[in-house]
């Protein structure tokens, strides 16, 4: 929107500019996600997908990156290509260029957000929690569940103790039920809240978010990037209590307006 213009320069500054949005985020998920790479086991995968030039990778591996993740190398390409079109009067709105540079930096937060979580696995803590929970439980019902009689004839004659030797059936069964859970259920929770960026059916779908990212991204600077509709007078122009109608099936939708608890108070 604030890199106007249907000539091709223009049209190649945006599009550039998303494709390298694109490719931090695809660099990042390879780096996390066995999906992701798989899909681009290298980065002349990345070329062949249409992410970066051979250029770009050239100029990618010249850095040194042998201690830490280089991820964050296209969104300083991004602020390059963005000062030379404000050099270039590509860019006439300064707030616009102030609002750009601001959701960038967001992304760029975003995709060590998620660096971060591969990196510290906070919910370890889950399942020593649920676990340590379990055992307590059953450690308290073995003292809290026995069944102790006292026998007195007399007043006065001493206590007989009675115990009462049974099998413990419903104990045996929450033994079986809570600790299938816990070695099924709840490690299987865990270990998805530890990993979600995996190839497991509970996963994130996360080659189909690169897909869905890079059509609606080059959807938004190309196509979407015209002549807006015409100005027209809506359907409401001359009236001023708007009815918006309902059909049959959505009537019992319908909900009068709240006006506070007081409103109607005589």
């Amino acid at each position: 929107m604030y890199i106007p213009g249907l000539d091709e320069s223009s049209r190649v500054v945006r599009r550039t500019l998303m494709r390298y949005l694109n490719l931090s985020l695809v660099l990042v998920l390879r780096s996390i996600s066995m999906a992701v790479k798989r899909r681009f086991p290298t980065k002349e995968h990345l070329i062949e997908a249409g992410f970066m030039t051979k250029t770009e990778l050239e100029m990618f591996q010249s850095v040194p990156s042998t201690e830490f993740n280089t991820f964050w190398i296209p969104c300083t390409w991004f602020i390059n290509v963005l000062r030379e079109a404000r050099q270039e009067c590509r860019i006439t709105d300064s707030n616009g260029l102030k609002l750009i540079m601001e959701e960038l930096n967001e992304f760029r937060s975003k995709c060590g957000l998620l660096w971060g979580y591969d990196w510290i696995s906070i919910p370890l803590v889950y399942t020593q929690v649920v676990t340590m929970a379990t055992y307590a439980f059953f450690v308290a019902c073995m003292f809290g569940r026995q069944n102790v009689n006292v026998i007195s004839d007399k007043p006065s004659s001493p206590e007989v103790h009675r115990y009462d030797y049974y099998v413990p059936i419903f104990t045996i069964l929450q033994l079986m039920f809570y600790m299938g859970l816990l070695k099924k259920k709840l490690k299987k929770v865990a270990e998805q809240l530890i990993n979600p960026f995996g190839d497991d059916d509970e996963d994130f779908e996360l080659n189909w978010i690169i897909d869905r990212h890079m059509k609606v991204s080059y959807l938004g600077v190309d196509t979407l990037n015209g002549t807006p509709p015409p100005l027209v007078k809506d359907t409401y122009y001359d009236e001023l209590d708007v009815k918006i109608p309902y059909t049959e099936a959505s009537k019992s939708y319908k909900k009068k307006t709240y006006r506070g608890s007081v409103a109607y108070m005589q």
